[in-house]
């Protein structure tokens, strides 16, 4: 089984386990097979969520077959799987409140059904060598944790403004 960085895991676990909508996480720069990824962490569900108001917005395919915004279609699956996350998120909690009494070892087996598998992006840009950033713009990435052999806080690139009250040298 490929090893996932549990710094990393901690920090993508406490996001994912967020209730409310994140307008601003953390930025992150992770290496993964050559590429170079930064973008900021938001819940998997917010993720989801977020992904299917763009395909709303971008695309969707008629009953008949068609392309257009109105009945649903992709952005249908993004939603479907957004609520499913809510619901594992809401379960995940309830089962640590449920196993905080057993011992260590049945704590460990619960923890180990709840492992982090993917890191979620906004605003996401992928670097490779002598290539550009791309995209310009960024964009939703979702990527296995397994597949990370290195990250650090921060951006790449264009720097996002810094948030209220935050202090810039």
């Amino acid at each position: 089984m490929p090893q996932v960085d549990r710094a990393l895991a901690t920090v993508v676990g406490a996001i994912n386990d967020l209730t409310e909508i994140q307008d601003d996480g953390p930025g992150v720069v992770l290496t993964l097979g050559g590429l170079v990824v930064s973008g900021t962490v938001i819940p998997d569900w917010q993720w989801f969520d977020e992904v299917e108001h763009a395909a709303r917005a971008a695309f969707v395919v008629h009953t008949g077959g068609s392309i257009d915004d109105e009945h649903g279609g992709w952005a249908s699956l993004f939603e479907g799987v957004a609520e499913s996350l809510v619901q594992a998120r809401n379960e995940r909690r309830f089962a640590r409140e449920a196993t905080a009494r057993l011992s260590a070892r049945y704590q460990h087996l619960v923890a180990q059904e709840d492992r982090t598998t993917y890191i979620h992006l906004r605003d996401a840009r992928v670097i490779a060598a002598g290539v550009s950033p791309l995209p310009v713009a960024g964009m939703y990435w979702r990527g296995r944790m397994s597949e990370v052999s290195g990250w650090s806080f921060g951006h790449l690139g264009a720097e996002p403004p810094p948030a209220a009250g935050q202090c810039t040298v």
